[in-house]
């Protein structure tokens, strides 16, 4: 208990044992006055450096309060740079994934491209040599017609 306490209670103890007033209405007391004023004063006299010190508390609290809101509200402008941060690099890689994707599409698009283009012209080249091949047997044929009819 403090000192400011302890004589409040010492004032409050002196005013319910006060004796009541004769001839005065319900609630009134005879007290002893230089005791009460006596408690008055010295609380009086603590007030002060209790009230310095109250303060002094306060403020305490108050700066403690406010730094813990500024830690808060770095550690959530932290967090919400580091979450905007993976949804940026989520947000690359998947554009990466896609032009990957684009690019395959179209490497594969060549590929077959130049496999049906290497098709079309080895079917060119075999159908020019065979046509080449059947004139030229043609042609055997029709010098060994002649040949055989001119032996005969």
């Amino acid at each position: 208990m403090t000192e400011v306490e302890r004589l409040l209670d010492c004032l409050e103890e002196e005013i319910r044992s006060g004796k009541k007033a004769v001839f005065a209405g319900s609630g009134l007391k005879q007290v002893d006055e230089f005791k009460c004023l006596e408690y008055i004063n010295q609380i009086r006299n603590m007030l002060p450096s209790t009230l310095s010190e109250a303060r002094v508390v306060l403020q305490d609290k108050n700066d403690i309060l406010d730094n813990a809101r500024g830690n808060a509200n770095a550690i959530i402008a932290d967090a919400q740079r580091q979450a905007q941060m993976l949804v940026n690099e989520h947000a690359i890689v998947a554009e990466a994934n896609r032009a990957a994707e684009g690019i395959r599409n179209e490497a594969i698009s060549y590929a077959d491209r130049v496999v049906n283009d290497t098709y079309k012209y080895l079917c060119t080249m075999t159908d020019d040599a065979y046509n080449k091949l059947n004139e030229a047997v043609q042609a055997v044929i029709a010098t060994r017609r002649d040949l055989d009819s001119k032996m005969r």
